[in-house]
């Protein structure tokens, strides 16, 4: 006769409510303004976007948008970095001159990545590292969406108690090569700053990579920002 085998049973980790932004009919109106130059590329975004129901408008240039958003609209710009005529960069200066507070997500090549850290310094709210991956993008809508209505999120503070005890994890020098990274500067000019080769500085980054877990470049800045912000109260 077999017997029961008890206290062996797994227990199966729930998979987290869905939140407001993945639930069409209870999403408050949202558009994505996409700003790519490349056509393909543009073409497969938006496709994707409006698979989720999501309102999408989008442009070949900066001006081409510029000239078109007059008014305060729920939403989020997705926008490429480099861009014929006026770059994103320019616009992100225009649109806060303008005094228009809409979140802009900025798509950032691997070269520009210290550029992408400087335009959140200067208010972006979020940036993606090319090749944009749709899960990466819609995960950055998502965001958006939830910094924009100030909707609460359980998941956006276990993330920030796992970057918390991911940073701790670090060592001085890692957690000083991280500090730079998160301020713009790209691996040559740190190598500079602390007197070390280039070689290094990558090591120190891969290291700090694995520690905190971030699956790219952009993952990892963003906790980081999460983090200081956190901390700044």
């Amino acid at each position: 006769m077999q017997r029961k085998r008890r206290g062996l049973r797994k227990t199966e980790k729930k998979a987290p409510p869905l939140t407001e932004f993945e639930q069409p009919k209870k999403r408050k109106p949202f558009t994505v303004f996409l700003v790519e130059d490349d056509q393909e590329v543009r073409a497969t975004l938006v496709e994707a976007l409006k698979t989720l129901k999501l309102d999408v408008r989008d442009y070949m240039t900066a001006m081409e948008f510029y000239r078109d958003y007059r008014e305060r609209t729920p939403g989020v710009l997705v926008l490429d970095l480099r861009l014929p005529g006026m770059t994103g960069l320019e616009l992100q200066e225009k649109l806060a001159a303008d005094k228009f507070d809409l979140p802009i997500v900025m798509i950032s090549g691997h070269a520009d990545v210290p550029m992408a850290v400087r335009a959140m310094k200067n208010g972006a709210f979020d940036f993606l590292c090319k090749p944009l991956r749709i899960d990466d993008l819609i995960a950055g809508v998502g965001r958006a969406y939830a910094y924009f209505y100030d909707v609460e999120d359980d998941r956006f503070t276990d993330d920030l108690e796992e970057t918390e005890e991911s940073i701790n994890r670090l060592t001085s020098r890692e957690r000083q090569v991280l500090d730079m990274v998160v301020d713009g500067l790209s691996s040559r000019e740190i190598a500079e700053e602390l007197d070390v080769s280039t070689k290094t500085v990558e090591a120190h980054r891969a290291r700090i990579n694995d520690k905190m877990r971030a699956e790219n470049v952009a993952h990892l800045i963003r906790m980081s920002f999460a983090y200081r912000e956190e901390q700044n109260g």
